[in-house]
Protein backbone atom coordinates (compact mmCIF):
# COMPACT_ATOMS: atom_id res chain seq x y z
CA UNK A 1 0.00 0.00 0.00
CA UNK A 2 0.81 3.53 -0.79
CA UNK A 3 3.59 5.11 2.05
CA UNK A 4 1.14 8.23 2.15
CA UNK A 5 -2.07 5.99 2.88
CA UNK A 6 -0.28 4.12 5.44
CA UNK A 7 1.44 7.38 7.12
CA UNK A 8 -2.05 9.37 7.23
CA UNK A 9 -4.58 6.31 7.28
CA UNK A 10 -4.82 7.03 11.30
CA UNK A 11 -4.51 11.00 11.53
CA UNK A 12 -7.14 11.14 8.47
CA UNK A 13 -6.30 14.71 7.35
CA UNK A 14 -3.41 15.91 5.91
CA UNK A 15 -1.82 18.98 3.69
CA UNK A 16 0.61 18.49 0.75
CA UNK A 17 2.90 19.86 3.17
CA UNK A 18 2.59 17.35 5.63
CA UNK A 19 2.96 14.65 2.88
CA UNK A 20 5.88 16.12 1.16
CA UNK A 21 7.87 15.16 4.39
CA UNK A 22 7.44 11.45 4.17
CA UNK A 23 8.04 11.89 0.41
CA UNK A 24 10.84 14.29 -0.16
CA UNK A 25 10.57 14.75 -3.49
CA UNK A 26 7.69 17.43 -4.12
CA UNK A 27 7.04 16.35 -7.73
CA UNK A 28 7.32 12.60 -7.20
CA UNK A 29 5.18 13.52 -3.86
CA UNK A 30 2.09 15.20 -5.86
CA UNK A 31 1.86 12.56 -8.12
CA UNK A 32 1.50 10.35 -5.65
CA UNK A 33 -1.37 11.98 -4.12
CA UNK A 34 -3.34 12.41 -7.61
CA UNK A 35 -2.89 8.44 -8.45
CA UNK A 36 -4.80 8.17 -5.04
CA UNK A 37 -7.34 10.24 -5.30
CA UNK A 38 -7.89 9.08 -8.96
CA UNK A 39 -8.10 5.77 -7.07
CA UNK A 40 -10.44 7.18 -4.94
CA UNK A 41 -8.32 6.36 -1.55
CA UNK A 42 -7.66 10.14 -1.00
CA UNK A 43 -10.49 12.88 -1.09
CA UNK A 44 -9.56 16.31 -1.92
CA UNK A 45 -11.29 19.16 0.18
CA UNK A 46 -9.28 21.97 -1.67
CA UNK A 47 -5.89 23.21 -2.84
CA UNK A 48 -3.02 20.93 -1.08
CA UNK A 49 -5.88 19.58 1.48
CA UNK A 50 -6.69 15.69 1.47
CA UNK A 51 -8.22 12.79 3.42
CA UNK A 52 -8.34 9.81 3.82
CA UNK A 53 -11.25 7.28 2.23
CA UNK A 54 -11.63 4.38 4.84
CA UNK A 55 -12.04 1.00 2.71
CA UNK A 56 -14.75 0.19 5.49
CA UNK A 57 -16.05 3.66 5.66
CA UNK A 58 -16.70 5.21 1.73
CA UNK A 59 -18.92 7.62 3.36
CA UNK A 60 -16.44 9.40 5.66
CA UNK A 61 -15.46 13.26 6.51
CA UNK A 62 -13.40 14.93 8.82
CA UNK A 63 -14.29 17.23 11.31
CA UNK A 64 -14.84 20.30 10.48
CA UNK A 65 -13.21 22.01 13.09
CA UNK A 66 -10.15 19.92 12.71
CA UNK A 67 -10.29 20.70 8.69
CA UNK A 68 -10.13 24.12 9.93
CA UNK A 69 -7.09 23.57 12.01
CA UNK A 70 -5.57 22.53 8.52
CA UNK A 71 -6.57 25.71 6.59
CA UNK A 72 -3.51 27.72 7.13
CA UNK A 73 -0.15 27.14 9.37
CA UNK A 74 -1.08 29.67 12.15
CA UNK A 75 -4.36 28.74 12.41
CA UNK A 76 -6.23 30.04 15.76
CA UNK A 77 -9.80 28.07 16.29
CA UNK A 78 -11.80 31.26 17.91
CA UNK A 79 -15.21 32.75 18.55
CA UNK A 80 -17.98 30.37 18.35
CA UNK A 81 -15.91 27.46 16.84
CA UNK A 82 -13.43 28.03 20.32
CA UNK A 83 -16.73 27.58 22.88
CA UNK A 84 -17.38 24.14 20.74
CA UNK A 85 -13.49 23.26 21.53
CA UNK A 86 -13.54 24.52 25.19
CA UNK A 87 -17.21 21.95 25.42
CA UNK A 88 -18.98 25.12 26.05
CA UNK A 89 -21.22 24.92 22.89
CA UNK A 90 -23.04 21.62 21.87
CA UNK A 91 -24.61 23.03 18.44
CA UNK A 92 -23.81 21.50 15.18
CA UNK A 93 -22.66 24.66 12.92
CA UNK A 94 -21.81 25.35 9.32
CA UNK A 95 -19.83 28.21 10.03
CA UNK A 96 -16.32 27.65 11.58
CA UNK A 97 -13.98 30.77 12.77
CA UNK A 98 -10.40 30.69 12.73
CA UNK A 99 -8.08 33.36 12.81
CA UNK A 100 -4.86 33.90 10.45
CA UNK A 101 -2.67 36.68 9.79
CA UNK A 102 -4.71 37.00 6.50
CA UNK A 103 -8.72 37.32 6.82
CA UNK A 104 -10.58 34.98 4.14
CA UNK A 105 -13.83 33.19 3.68
CA UNK A 106 -13.64 29.40 1.93
CA UNK A 107 -16.29 27.28 1.27
CA UNK A 108 -16.02 23.70 1.43
CA UNK A 109 -18.85 21.41 1.05
CA UNK A 110 -21.67 22.42 3.08
CA UNK A 111 -18.92 24.09 5.66
CA UNK A 112 -18.13 28.15 5.68
CA UNK A 113 -14.84 28.77 7.04
CA UNK A 114 -14.96 32.45 8.27
CA UNK A 115 -11.24 33.49 8.53
CA UNK A 116 -10.54 36.65 10.82
CA UNK A 117 -7.10 38.80 11.09
CA UNK A 118 -5.52 37.04 14.07
CA UNK A 119 -3.42 38.85 17.17
CA UNK A 120 -0.63 37.48 19.26
CA UNK A 121 -2.79 37.18 22.54
CA UNK A 122 -4.90 34.50 24.02
CA UNK A 123 -4.31 31.18 22.61
CA UNK A 124 -3.80 28.16 24.30
CA UNK A 125 -3.12 24.50 23.13
CA UNK A 126 -5.70 22.11 23.80
CA UNK A 127 -6.38 18.82 22.43
CA UNK A 128 -9.59 18.41 20.32
CA UNK A 129 -11.26 14.55 20.26
CA UNK A 130 -13.08 13.75 17.31
CA UNK A 131 -14.42 10.52 15.88
CA UNK A 132 -11.57 9.18 14.59
CA UNK A 133 -8.73 10.24 17.07
CA UNK A 134 -6.97 13.07 19.21
CA UNK A 135 -5.43 16.16 18.29
CA UNK A 136 -3.93 19.17 18.85
CA UNK A 137 -5.13 22.45 18.14
CA UNK A 138 -4.33 26.51 18.81
CA UNK A 139 -7.24 27.77 20.53
CA UNK A 140 -8.27 30.73 21.99
CA UNK A 141 -8.84 30.77 25.32
CA UNK A 142 -11.85 31.56 27.82
CA UNK A 143 -11.21 35.26 27.67
CA UNK A 144 -10.71 36.13 23.92
CA UNK A 145 -13.36 33.63 23.30
CA UNK A 146 -15.92 35.70 24.85
CA UNK A 147 -14.56 38.77 23.06
CA UNK A 148 -14.08 36.94 19.59
CA UNK A 149 -17.97 36.22 20.14
CA UNK A 150 -18.92 39.70 20.31
CA UNK A 151 -16.72 41.64 17.80
CA UNK A 152 -17.44 38.87 15.29
CA UNK A 153 -20.75 38.36 16.00
CA UNK A 154 -20.91 34.56 15.90
CA UNK A 155 -22.91 33.73 18.78
CA UNK A 156 -26.20 35.80 19.47
CA UNK A 157 -25.56 37.65 23.04
CA UNK A 158 -28.62 35.94 24.46
CA UNK A 159 -26.91 32.74 23.66
CA UNK A 160 -23.69 33.84 25.11
CA UNK A 161 -25.18 34.70 28.42
CA UNK A 162 -26.76 31.20 28.71
CA UNK A 163 -23.35 29.50 27.99
CA UNK A 164 -21.60 31.50 31.18
CA UNK A 165 -24.10 30.78 32.81
CA UNK A 166 -24.56 27.28 32.21
CA UNK A 167 -21.50 26.03 34.60
CA UNK A 168 -18.87 27.40 36.79
CA UNK A 169 -15.97 28.73 34.20
CA UNK A 170 -12.43 29.55 35.11
CA UNK A 171 -12.50 33.11 34.34
CA UNK A 172 -10.07 35.77 34.67
CA UNK A 173 -10.86 39.16 34.73
CA UNK A 174 -8.03 40.67 34.31
CA UNK A 175 -6.96 38.99 31.50
CA UNK A 176 -9.91 39.87 29.73
CA UNK A 177 -9.35 43.69 30.59
CA UNK A 178 -6.00 43.42 29.15
CA UNK A 179 -7.52 41.94 25.58
CA UNK A 180 -10.07 44.88 25.35
CA UNK A 181 -7.13 47.26 25.98
CA UNK A 182 -5.41 45.00 23.19
CA UNK A 183 -8.25 44.88 20.65
CA UNK A 184 -9.02 49.01 21.26
CA UNK A 185 -12.35 48.48 19.61
CA UNK A 186 -14.56 50.93 21.83
CA UNK A 187 -17.92 49.23 21.08
CA UNK A 188 -16.67 46.16 22.95
CA UNK A 189 -16.51 47.90 26.08
CA UNK A 190 -19.87 48.94 25.88
CA UNK A 191 -21.16 45.05 24.64
CA UNK A 192 -19.00 43.21 27.26
CA UNK A 193 -19.45 45.49 29.99
CA UNK A 194 -22.74 44.68 29.49
CA UNK A 195 -22.38 40.76 29.33
CA UNK A 196 -20.19 40.71 32.22
CA UNK A 197 -22.59 42.89 34.52
CA UNK A 198 -25.26 40.39 33.59
CA UNK A 199 -22.92 37.41 34.50
CA UNK A 200 -20.81 38.38 37.12
CA UNK A 201 -21.97 36.52 40.02
CA UNK A 202 -21.44 33.54 38.02
CA UNK A 203 -18.21 34.93 37.03
CA UNK A 204 -17.62 36.15 40.29
CA UNK A 205 -16.44 39.47 39.48
CA UNK A 206 -17.39 42.70 41.87
CA UNK A 207 -18.86 45.84 40.76
CA UNK A 208 -15.63 47.56 41.11
CA UNK A 209 -14.57 45.48 38.34
CA UNK A 210 -17.59 46.49 35.83
CA UNK A 211 -16.50 49.88 36.75
CA UNK A 212 -13.17 49.76 35.78
CA UNK A 213 -14.55 48.74 31.87
CA UNK A 214 -17.44 51.27 32.31
CA UNK A 215 -14.51 54.30 32.82
CA UNK A 216 -13.71 53.22 29.34
CA UNK A 217 -16.77 54.03 28.04
CA UNK A 218 -16.96 56.86 25.08
CA UNK A 219 -19.65 59.06 24.79
CA UNK A 220 -20.50 57.51 21.11
CA UNK A 221 -23.71 55.70 21.57
CA UNK A 222 -23.16 52.01 19.82
CA UNK A 223 -26.07 49.63 18.38
CA UNK A 224 -25.43 46.13 19.50
CA UNK A 225 -26.76 44.31 16.16
CA UNK A 226 -26.88 40.34 15.73
CA UNK A 227 -26.64 38.28 13.03
CA UNK A 228 -29.47 36.36 11.85
CA UNK A 229 -32.04 36.84 9.17
CA UNK A 230 -34.96 39.59 9.87
CA UNK A 231 -38.41 39.98 8.29
CA UNK A 232 -39.36 42.84 10.52
CA UNK A 233 -36.94 46.00 11.53
CA UNK A 234 -35.81 45.15 15.49
CA UNK A 235 -36.65 48.16 17.94
CA UNK A 236 -33.83 49.55 19.65
CA UNK A 237 -33.85 50.32 23.05
CA UNK A 238 -31.36 52.84 24.73
CA UNK A 239 -29.77 51.37 27.78
CA UNK A 240 -27.97 54.34 29.58
CA UNK A 241 -25.86 52.08 31.90
CA UNK A 242 -23.75 50.96 28.92
CA UNK A 243 -25.01 53.73 26.47
CA UNK A 244 -25.66 51.21 24.13
CA UNK A 245 -28.95 50.71 21.89
CA UNK A 246 -30.52 47.25 22.29
CA UNK A 247 -32.51 45.06 20.71
CA UNK A 248 -35.74 44.41 22.62
CA UNK A 249 -35.04 40.68 23.75
CA UNK A 250 -31.44 42.18 24.82
CA UNK A 251 -33.20 44.79 26.67
CA UNK A 252 -35.46 42.80 28.75
CA UNK A 253 -32.53 40.88 30.13
CA UNK A 254 -30.17 44.44 30.79
CA UNK A 255 -33.56 45.56 32.43
CA UNK A 256 -32.68 43.42 35.47
CA UNK A 257 -29.68 45.93 36.27
CA UNK A 258 -32.25 49.24 35.58
CA UNK A 259 -34.67 50.02 33.72
CA UNK A 260 -33.66 52.85 31.39
CA UNK A 261 -35.66 53.05 27.79
CA UNK A 262 -35.65 55.27 24.68
CA UNK A 263 -37.33 53.83 21.68
CA UNK A 264 -35.95 54.19 18.07
CA UNK A 265 -38.32 53.16 15.46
Amino acid sequence: MNKIYLEFYQKKLFSLQEANKIIKDYQVCRNNICRLVKQKYLTKLKGGLYYITPLDNPEFYPDPIHIASKLRLDAVICANSALSVLKLRNIPERNITLASKHSSKIRIDEYTYKIIKNYNFGVDKIEYQTSYGLFELRVTDLERSILDCLRTRSVKAEELINIIKSKPLDFNFKRLLNYLEKYNMPILYNKAGLILELCKSNLKIDNDDIDKIRKKLTKKIYYFKERGIKLIRPKYYYFKEWNIMLPDHLFELAKTIRPITTVVK
